[in-house]
């Protein structure tokens, strides 16, 4: 169970996005880095994405600071979606060597 829920689940997940998002993040056959930050990094971010709550005003400023906060929050959650690929790909490493010289982790 634990090598499914820090190793298998990640990656999966990240092919999958990488598979789906790539009519999103690929135009004229070139990476658009932005859509890719979006397409990655708002799974990975959303619990960090409304730092700033907009209160007041009017929608305008609402709707504006809340696209800042999505924008923001991608790009938070890139950095940590690549954090969390290589801490999936350091357990499935740490797990085989368990298993290969039959120590448990």
């Amino acid at each position: 169970m634990k090598l499914a829920r820090n190793t298998i689940i990640p990656i999966i997940m990240i092919l999958l996005l990488a598979y789906f998002g790539h009519y999103i993040y690929v135009v004229d056959g070139q990476i658009d880095w932005l859509r890719f930050c979006l397409v990655f990094g708002i799974p990975f971010g959303v619990p960090y994405m409304l730092w700033v709550i907009p209160i007041g005003g009017n929608p305008a400023a609402s709707t504006a600071i809340l696209a800042l906060n999505i924008v923001i929050g991608a790009l938070f959650g890139c950095v940590i979606a690549i954090f969390a690929l290589i801490r999936a790909l350091i357990y499935f490493v740490w797990w085989l060597i368990g298993r290969i010289t039959g120590l448990r982790a």
